[in-house]
């Protein structure tokens, strides 16, 4: 820890200028999968590939998640974990951050939305939702959750 003293300035307290950097997590483990759908209020389906999830701690907790899945199954998701955000298409999407999946710039569609939910235990985040199109098939799902 570096503690720097600002002596002869007027100010008489310490400034700790240790500040720990953020602490990332990525994987595709069930048990992390398990601790962002739970911090999130989200409910994935069982056909659903998880491509890769991502927690990361600087002041709040933030979870990413690549998700593939069916238009169904998107539909039978965003239903069950009570996201109800109107889509919108964007474009371009080059500006969206994305942890796993075809790059969002070769998509035909991307449209995403974002709800504010709050936790059964009392924890407010913004909950985004970024769906990328592939195919009449296939949905990648880009999921984040941020405390507010």
């Amino acid at each position: 820890m570096v503690t720097i003293s600002l002596a002869g300035t007027g100010c008489d307290s310490a400034i700790d200028r240790a500040v720990p950097g953020p602490q990332t997590v990525t994987s595709t483990s069930p048990e992390l999968v398990k601790e962002a759908t739970e911090f999130g209020g989200w409910v994935l389906p069982d056909n659903a590939k998880i491509l890769l999830v991502r927690k990361e701690i600087v002041r709040d907790r933030k979870y990413l998640m690549a998700v593939e899945m069916s238009p169904i199954d998107l539909a039978w998701m965003l239903e069950r974990s009570g996201f109800r955000a109107d889509f919108r298409k964007r474009y371009p999407p080059i500006a969206d951050v994305t942890i796993a999946g075809p790059d969002l710039t070769t998509s035909p569609n991307v449209q995403s939305a974002q709800d504010v939910f709050q936790s059964p235990t009392g924890v407010g985040m913004f909950r985004n939702v970024l769906v990328d199109e592939r195919d009449t098939d296939t949905r990648i799902v880009h999921i984040a959750f941020r405390g507010v």
